[in-house]
């Protein structure tokens, strides 16, 4: 018996170092898993106008919102374990609770019901510019709060406790609509302290590594940005390489003094550099692009994840490529306060004056023609039901010329296209080798659609506009025709369709007390559309309960706004990837949005590849000789 109670005694202590030689210590925190999976953000600010489609993905790994949508359709528990209805008998109130689990921001401070309730109500504030606004819009009081009118008080949410999150509805409302609405990226919680100081100093406090805090399973440990952004510096520095660098969130979910380092996230870093300034490092023949750049890293074994490219690299990877549908696309907005385009019929004409096929071959990266202004694997009713097949084809993918032609009745003019000059090209404009704006999509989108417009007799012009520049036009609607991308992130129709009503815009508002009209108060949606039955049509869908109704009312809005065409989508995007796979592993795709996880991330042999890492780090930014 004593025999049998010692060797089980030892098979413990055995399971016991077992187990701890599965985990790190602090002294050895894990891999460093060099990638590149899009162009240098310009934010990481959930709440604001996303100006890269793709910045979502980098999102999805330092925030998490209150829910998910798994590769099924189906709805998971993300920062909430779980969420229910409840009406109010007593106070006649409809309202859903959400439980959050308990973890902690970056910064090691616990994650509360008081950060989302801030991050909602800063969405809702009347100088905000979000599209994101919407989405909240069936919480008692958020219209008027958006609209300056109520106070932020008004508002229907409270923080029971720390982790219990109250939301009010202002009329019966879709639980289970709800629960899918919150999965957005974009309503993730942020916390007041951070994002006010930084604020009132004018700066943004997601911009810069040392001001941003993460909720998600990642931080983000540095974010050195492009030359031109960084104040005061004129000379160009051949050192310099501009990153970004996620960093494991050592606080998400976990009790520092029982569980693992690694115990919910694996690697330690995910390191993007970009080309910056001329060096041994990168390549010698002319023409290159930051995508050639990063893709000759991964083919020389330097980079062991892949997901952005140009259409050069994009058709050398051919079969080779995993490609998921993402829920964003690619847009021309119409000012419809323009002289020329004010006309609906000549905006209609253009729209079908555009091959959308030929704009994808254009563009060459895996982008889908648009059939209609929602994408597919938006739901309809319910994740079985899709709302682009449920609704059919709204736009053609080839040129209708002679229905364009006929609208026109004659009527020609110049067209002026805005379209961003992508971050990346823009950081490395100076660098003798490269192509300035070459390879943009946004470029190649916008000459091809300039080609078809052309055909019809109008006389094409194009401004490329940097970051900043492009953002302030797109407010002060201080254009002609402007390339937008539709970065929703939503399985919700609603979320595409309704800013184009105007008090649903999310556009920033300035407050009079004079001014007791909504209808004066609201800013129009960025094309300056307004029509007040498409207005009606939206506020009925937001408080219709039964989904198979709304959907129909969903579909009439659609069809208004093909018809009156402030805007006309070109083509959705697709999420492709390429992986080293003998050397990673654990990377996750499971996600309706085509969101990547890297929580599990796996790198072969990483004590070696870290040393390799850090002479790397060395060699492009050597010390200065005493």
């Amino acid at each position: 018996m004593k025999k049998f109670i010692s060797l089980m005694l030892c098979l413990l202590m055995c399971v016991g170092v077992l187990a701890s030689c599965d985990s790190l210590s602090e002294e050895e925190k894990g891999a460093n898993v060099r990638v590149y999976l899009t162009d240098y953000p310009y934010t990481l600010d959930p709440a604001v106008v996303q100006l890269n489609s793709d910045v979502e993905q980098i999102l999805s790994l330092i925030f998490e919102p209150l829910t998910t949508i798994d590769a099924d359709g189906e709805i998971q528990p993300a920062l909430a374990t779980e969420w229910y209805y409840d009406y109010d008998e007593i106070y006649q109130l409809h309202k859903m609770y959400f439980e959050l689990k308990e973890t902690s921001w970056s910064d090691n401070r616990q994650v509360t019901a008081d950060d989302v309730i801030y991050a909602w109500r800063r969405i809702l504030s009347p100088e905000m510019d979000s599209p994101y606004a919407s989405l909240l819009y069936g919480i008692k009081g958020a219209r008027d709060v958006k609209s300056g009118v109520g106070t932020i008080d008004d508002l229907g949410l409270a923080a029971v406790d720390d982790t219990l999150l109250e939301v009010t509805f202002e009329q019966e409302y879709n639980a289970e609509l709800f629960a899918e609405q919150v999965a957005n990226i974009h309503l993730a919680p942020s916390r007041e302290d951070i994002v006010t100081r930084y604020e009132q100093n004018g700066e943004d406090w997601a911009g810069n590594s040392a001001n941003i805090v993460c909720n998600g399973k990642f931080r983000v440990q540095a974010m050195d940005m492009p030359r031109d952004r960084r104040e005061g510096e004129k000379e160009f520095n051949d050192k310099f390489a501009c990153k970004l660098v996620l960093e494991r969130n050592a606080y998400y979910v976990r009790d520092p003094e029982e569980d693992a380092l690694d115990s919910e996230v694996l690697p330690y870093r995910i390191t993007c550099y970009y080309a910056e300034g001329q060096s041994n490092f990168y390549p010698n023949e002319a023409g290159f692009t930051q995508e050639t750049f990063q893709a000759s890293r991964f083919n020389a074994g330097e980079l062991y994840f892949l997901s952005s490219f140009d259409a050069q690299t994009y058709a050398s990877y051919g079969n080779k490529l995993n490609t998921q549908q993402t829920l964003n696309g690619y847009a021309f907005y119409f000012n419809t306060a323009d002289e020329l385009l004010k006309d609906a019929n000549v905006r209609k004409a253009l729209s079908l004056g555009l091959d959308r096929t030929a704009i994808t071959n254009a563009t060459a990266t895996g982008e889908v023609p648009a059939t209609g202004y929602v994408p597919n694997g938006v739901f309809n009713t319910t994740y079985e039901t899709d709302f682009r097949t449920e609704g059919g084809n709204i736009y053609s993918t080839t040129a209708d010329k002679a229905a364009a032609e006929s609208l026109l009745n004659g009527k020609k003019g110049t067209i002026t296209i805005t379209y961003l000059k992508p971050q990346n090209d823009y950081t490395v404009r100076k660098h003798k080798n490269f192509v300035n704006y070459e390879s943009s999509t946004y470029k190649l989108a916008a000459e091809a659609a300039g080609k078809c417009w052309e055909e019809l007799g109008f006389k094409v012009e194009y401004k490329a506009l940097e970051p900043e520049k492009y953002q302030k036009a797109l407010i002060n609607r201080d254009y002609q025709v402007i390339g937008v991308n539709i970065v929703s992130g939503s399985v919700d129709a609603f979320s595409y369709l309704a800013p184009f009503a105007k008090e649903y815009s999310g556009a920033g508002v300035v407050v009079n007390n004079e001014i007791a009209s909504d209808e004066e108060i609201f800013e129009p949606h960025y094309t300056n559309y307004d029509n007040a039955d498409y207005s009606k049509l939206i506020t009925d869908a937001l408080f219709c309960t039964d989904r198979a109704q709304r959907a129909t009312l969903l579909h009439q809005a659609e069809g208004v706004i093909a018809e009156d065409c402030p805007a006309t989508m070109l083509f959705w995007y697709s999420r492709s990837y390429v992986a080293n796979e003998d050397m990673v592993s654990g990377y996750d795709d499971d996600s309706w949005f085509g969101y990547i996880d890297f929580g599990n991330l796996k790198l072969d042999d990483w004590r070696e590849v870290n040393e390799s890492e850090a002479l790397l780090s060395e060699a492009r930014n050597p010390k200065e000789e005493e």
